[in-house]
C-alpha cells in the first residue's frame, strides 16, 4: 500500500514494503544484539551463587543462542527453513519473533534448558544430562 503525505508542503511518498522493512532490520538487529551480546554476557555472569543455588545457563556461546532461537522459532533446524544466512532471510514475522524470544529468554520467561534440548532433539543430537 503507497500512501502520500504532505510533509513541509512537499508531497513525500511512504511505502508501507519501506515500513516493513525497516521494521524487520531493527527487529534483526536487535536479535543480533540480543544473541551476540547481551545473552552470552547474561549466561556468563549468572554462573554464580543465588539464594543457596547456582544459576547456570546450559549454553555461553553466541552461536549458540542462535540455533537455539532460529531453531526453536522454525520448530525445526533453521536451515531446513530459511536460507544462509539466517539473519539476511529473515521475514518480518520470523524476525519479530526471534526478538521477543530473545526477550523472554533475558527475562527468563522461558525455560533456555528446554530449549536447547528441543533444539537438540530436532538436530538428533543427545541432550546433556546431569547427576
Amino acid at each position: 500500500m503507497t500512501a502520500i503525505t504532505r510533509n513541509n508542503e512537499s508531497p513525500t511518498i511512504t511505502n508501507s514494503k519501506n515500513t516493513e522493512d525497516s521494521e524487520r532490520s531493527v527487529a534483526i538487529r536487535a536479535y543480533l544484539e540480543y544473541t551476540k551480546t547481551i545473552l552470552p554476557t547474561m549466561a556468563t555472569s549468572l554462573g554464580r551463587q543465588s539464594a543457596n543455588q547456582l544459576v547456570t545457563w546450559p549454553i555461553h556461546n553466541d552461536h549458540c543462542f542462535q540455533r537455539v532461537v532460529l531453531d526453536t522459532i522454525c520448530q525445526a533446524p533453521w536451515y531446513d527453513v530459511i536460507p544462509s544466512p539466517a539473519y539476511k532471510n529473515l521475514s518480518l514475522e520470523q524476525a519479530r519473533a526471534a526478538k521477543a524470544l530473545c526477550k523472554k529468554i533475558a527475562n527468563n520467561q522461558v525455560c533456555l534448558t528446554t530449549l536447547n534440548n528441543r533444539s537438540k532433539a530436532w538436530r538428533n543430537k543427545q541432550a546433556k544430562f546431569d547427576f
